[in-house]
């Protein structure tokens, strides 16, 4: 329950709509009870002898026509038409509200969970699959229409509606009431005895959707290598094989649903038997009329459904605690990284930069950085180079805090990066990664995607210091032509040179580089350096990059050894020092083309 209770606090923006249901409820209750009245009157009173009540003889006799068997019998049947068709419109107001409502507080849910997911660290999302976070926003949210609709609604509407039924039940015949209550208790048991099962299932049903959206996603995330190496059966073998486990898994979520249905009904019906045979004998002994027996079991029927409502409530919560279990799962974990209690704004910085004593990973126990200690100085450029997994991504990673250092500290201008909000340190920051990524909207809204504010002149000043002027001048709509998705439709030179102008246009006084020109040609790079070159002038850069041409002139040249500083020094200093750089060098300058990775 205590979880349940962390969802419905959804409640609280809608609280006009809920007094607006609870209203419509009780009228609905109230219009509900009405229904089988004019039945009784019909069987008691038009075709029987039964003499009338002084309260109804008052009621008919406001209305004309009703001296004769032949007029009562019309106002019965209008009265039977006006209850049943209120009662239906006050049907639909209510499940038109409480539609909009529940679906409005889904939706709430739905924001926090995409809220939370995209803020998680790199690290979770490695670990989680997109399409498992999808499944989590898109159909786990769900669970909050269902909670509240089997915490308050149904419950709320079940109790109101059994106290006024029993109250007037009783009234009728109190023998029979009681008997008619004798069944709860069953229909209660076995709702309890199928619930854990049916919660099992559940969760499994819930893991295996979850397996479904993650391989659609990445297989057509993945589409291009996919088609590469026809795998294109593999991968339809692979979906032919979770679907063939959903439906094995809904089939059993059926059975024991209809297994469950099937106790209910048979406990139900026993229960109906019961109250015929002694009902039956009350009319025969005078205690009871045929229209009271009709509308006890009119209301007997509504008695045992909304008893099968409570009891079902335990199965609908086990089923959907699957959901509520993945949910609480991402809202119940706090953020890996996330602002300290009154962080403050990071200021206008220069661009002094630390890395002191830092130990860093991913999993426990195996640090990728193990002690790095470096400095870069304002304007200055420090370039990363090192064999694959020497730590080269995860270093500069710790600068716009994709990840905390486990032990030491980074800080910029002095500042601890965890001492700062999270907003101001990231918008002092830009990224080019080595695997550009560019959104399905248009050429200049991706280049603006760091500073949306930014006038059309100064996307294109950012997009011609690129070199990626050319190339979208001779777009369908230029600046206003829709990229593909993830940029499907540009080429891998092009969409890296949008991303590079994305940096530029944010200005930020730190840049990081992840091999900005591994998608460029030698015409291309030529070009760009030199634009690379101006914008690094007074800020401060860390380069990750292979080709010598990108680094040689970097302030420093650090290389990492197994998440450790091995060497440490200008071009010439390396290349003096006849140590891993060097020899990384002389392999790259003994090829053609300088294109051997210096990450191994």
């Amino acid at each position: 329950m205590k979880k349940y209770g962390l969802l419905l606090r959804y409640i609280g923006p809608y609280w006009r709509g809920y007094s607006l249901i609870l209203a419509v409820t009780l009228l609905s209750i109230a219009f509900g009870l009405l229904q089988p009245w004019p039945m009784k009157i019909l069987v008691d009173h038009v075709f029987g002898q039964e003499p009338l009540s002084d309260t109804l003889r008052h009621l008919l006799g406001l209305l004309p026509g009703t001296e004769t068997p032949q007029g009562m019998l019309a106002w019965v049947a209008l009265a039977g038409l006006g209850v049943f068709a209120v009662d239906s419109a006050l049907d639909v107001i209510l499940t038109i509200s409480w539609i909009q409502v529940g679906q409005r507080m889904v939706y709430d849910l739905a924001r926090d969970l995409f809220a939370n997911i995209q803020r998680r660290s790199l690290l979770f999302h490695t670990r989680n699959s997109v399409g498992d976070s999808m499944s989590r926003i898109t159909g786990d949210s769900w669970c909050a229409y269902t909670i509240v609709d089997a915490l308050l609604f149904k419950p709320g509407y079940a109790l109101i509606t059994l106290i006024t039924i029993i109250v007037v039940m009783v009234r009728l015949d109190a023998g029979l009431t009681l008997l008619a209550l004798a069944v709860a208790p069953f229909m209660t048991g076995s709702s309890i005895f199928f619930g854990r099962p049916i919660r099992a299932i559940a969760q499994t049903r819930r893991a295996i959707e979850s397996r479904i959206h993650s391989h659609v996603q990445q297989t057509l995330s993945g589409i291009t290598v996919v088609q590469a190496f026809a795998r294109e059966d593999e991968e339809h073998r692979r979906f032919r094989e979770f679907t063939a486990a959903a439906i094995r898994v809904q089939q059993r979520s059926t059975v024991a649903g209809s297994i469950y249905n099937l106790a209910s009904g048979l406990i139900t019906t026993l229960g109906t038997a019961a109250i015929l045979l002694v009902g039956g004998r009350h009319v025969l002994e005078g205690t009871l009329s045929v229209g009271g027996l009709l509308v006890f079991l009119a209301y007997l029927g509504t008695l045992q459904g909304q008893f099968a409502v409570l009891s079902g409530i335990y199965s609908t919560l086990q089923g959907a605690s699957a959901s509520v279990d993945r949910v609480l799962e991402v809202l119940g974990t706090g953020r890996e990284v996330a602002d300290r209690p009154g962080a403050a704004a990071l200021p206008p910085v220069g661009g002094h930069v630390r890395f002191e004593g830092v130990v860093a990973g991913y999993e426990p126990g195996r640090p990728v950085l193990r002690g790095v200690t470096l400095e870069a100085r304002p304007g200055e450029t420090v370039a990363i180079v090192g064999a694959t997994g020497a730590g080269k991504s995860t270093l500069v990673g710790l600068l716009p805090r994709f990840a905390d250092p486990w032990r030491g500290r980074v800080t910029i201008d002095g500042h601890d990066l965890r001492d700062v909000r999270l907003r101001s340190l990231r918008d002092q920051v830009a990224l080019v990664l080595q695997e550009p990524f560019l959104f399905p909207l248009t050429v200049a809204e991706n280049i603006a995607y760091g500073r949306p504010a930014a006038t059309r002149a100064e996307v294109e000043a950012a997009a011609r210091a690129a070199n990626a002027h050319p190339f979208i001048a001779r777009l369908p709509d230029g600046y206003d032509t829709v990229v593909g998705e993830r940029g499907a439709t540009l080429s891998g030179g092009e969409r890296q040179r949008l991303a590079i102008a994305r940096a530029l246009l944010k200005d930020a006084p730190i840049l990081i580089l992840d091999e900005p020109t591994s998608a460029l040609d030698a015409a291309t790079e030529a070009l760009l350096l030199e634009a690379l070159a101006r914008l690094m002038a007074g800020r401060t850069t860390f380069i990750i990059a292979h080709r010598l041409s990108t680094i040689r002139d970097a302030d420093r040249i650090v290389v990492l050894h197994d998440g450790r500083v091995a060497e440490a020094g200008s071009h010439h200093e390396l290349l003096a020092q006849g140590g891993a750089y060097a020899r990384l060098h002389h392999l790259q300058s003994g090829e053609r083309t300088e294109t051997i990775s210096l990450a191994g």
